[in-house]
């Protein structure tokens, strides 16, 4: 580690950063200010951030999708999409309704159930 360009100037800018820091912080506190830097031989590498590149893909055994692609676009989808949508919609609003109806039911005036039970003799 260390060996390259990439490495090297990004040290060179964090070392200037944290002078130009530790230079801020001692004319800010008037010499009374400790900077002080740790750093760590080995990373955690559960830690460290996990890139993917295009040159990392699996060679496919299969030959007719040898490049990893996605599924071939449906063009059903947007009609499903839009029947699932209503009915949903449709279903919804009539959940709504009926429980509001119940709610505001009076069970001696509305209700089926009641009627024909009261039969007076």
């Amino acid at each position: 580690m260390g060996k390259t360009e990439q490495f090297r100037d990004a040290s060179k800018i964090l070392a200037d950063a944290l002078q130009k820091y530790a230079d801020v912080m001692y004319n800010l506190y008037g010499g009374n200010a400790v900077v002080e830097l740790v750093t760590v031989r080995s990373f955690d590498t559960s830690l460290m951030r996990k890139t993917k590149t295009i040159l990392e893909t699996k060679q496919v055994k299969d030959p007719l999708t040898p490049y990893n692609l996605a599924y071939k676009y449906n063009f059903e989808y947007p009609v499903v999409f839009s029947l699932v949508l209503w009915i949903m919609i449709g279903l919804a609003l009539t959940l709504i309704v009926t429980c509001y109806n119940m709610w505001n039911m009076d069970p001696e005036n509305d209700s089926i159930i009641y009627r024909m039970t009261n039969q007076k003799i």
